[in-house]
């Protein structure tokens, strides 16, 4: 049974059904009445997504972000779920895939569907059509928030960490712990936060008077490939990095997968920092000393962000960009060992 089913057997327009149903606006007692029972009587329940259509306001938040199996990912969107269920939204996801035209694509479904927000981790290699879709959002009325990068030429509400800081504190403690030999894995440099990261590794390097050695910087990507090949590129040079930095949880565990098919281990042969505190490392006994985001803080306070806007509310003119704390989880495997003799290929 449909609204225009009730409207035709109770004599009414298809409006009037609607405001009985809507509660909202004037409909005589007896009309509501008449409307009511026929609804009961057939059992009929409003479709929700119709209904939110009619009323312009689906109650849903786009999140858009490129993998949601990265444990980093994976912990912003469960913080993002937690907030939404407690405030009555539901989430229509898009996993970009680091792809900018399923990115591209997400946002203008997102814009179709009369999402309230959007929710945004950028792809790598974003490009201006996304950011002006993403400004047509807006002047629709639908806020944007981005979380952890930054969209260049564009002014978004966004909640992220200072990279460059953060970085900087685990060289410090590299050198702290007596290496002066360190290496890093870095970001896709076309991303800015990845050139805030080798920044930060650059100036701390410069500041404690240590050179830079081309060969200890291994341009990585976020995933686990690019760690284990760091791993094989550092332990093939004359003279190798005694310490490393990973700047994304994805390079850590390829890092360690390298070292763990030979024979090497976290804070006896290579001093090892890693990005954020992957549960599934502690659990199988790998103390690894990490650079942890507050992952979920992140989710909530992007949400947050994003529901004042929906609200109307928070600054009008101006975004609004807050920096979260980063704190060192120290573990040991930061720690100065010796190499093991073994053959590389």
């Amino acid at each position: 049974m449909t609204i225009s089913d009730i409207a035709k057997l109770a004599g009414v327009s298809v409006a009037t059904v609607s405001r009985v149903l809507n509660n909202k606006g004037y409909v005589k007692a007896e009309t509501k009445a008449r409307i009511q029972e026929i609804i009961s009587k057939n059992g009929y329940h409003p479709n929700a997504v119709a209904r939110s259509l009619i009323l312009n306001d689906t109650g849903m938040v786009a999140v858009i972000m490129s993998n949601r199996m990265n444990p980093f990912f994976s912990g912003v969107l469960e913080a993002i779920e937690t907030q939404a269920e407690a405030k009555g939204y539901s989430l229509l996801f898009y996993n970009t895939g680091e792809d900018r035209e399923r990115e591209l694509k997400a946002v203008i479904q997102a814009i179709e569907h009369r999402v309230r927000g959007i929710l945004i981790l950028p792809v790598i290699a974003g490009d201006s059509r996304t950011r002006d879709m993403l400004n047509e959002a807006e002047s629709r009325g639908i806020p944007v928030v981005l979380m952890d990068r930054e969209i260049p030429s564009a002014s978004f509400d966004s909640v992220s960490i200072d990279n460059r800081k953060v970085v900087y504190q685990g060289i410090r403690l590299l050198i702290e712990a007596g290496h002066q030999e360190i290496g890093i894995i870095t970001c896709p440099e076309c991303v800015r936060k990845g050139r805030g990261r080798q920044d930060g590794y650059i100036k701390c390097m410069k500041d404690y008077g240590l050179p830079i050695i081309d060969e200890y910087i291994y341009p990585g990507d976020f995933d686990e490939k690019s760690g284990s090949e760091a791993g094989s590129r550092f332990f093939s040079l004359i003279q190798p990095p005694t310490a490393v930095l990973a700047t994304c949880s994805s390079a850590t565990l390829g890092c360690i997968r390298y070292m763990t098919e030979h024979g090497l281990k976290p804070g006896r042969d290579l001093g090892l920092v890693g990005f954020d505190d992957i549960s599934l490392l502690n659990s199988i006994g790998y103390e690894i000393t990490v650079l942890d985001r507050p992952i979920h803080e992140m989710g909530d306070t992007a949400f947050s962000m994003l529901i004042q806007r929906i609200n109307g509310l928070g600054p009008k003119g101006r975004s609004r960009k807050v920096l979260l704390d980063t704190r060192v989880i120290s573990r040991g495997s930061e720690g100065r060992g010796q190499y093991l003799e073994i053959e590389t290929a």
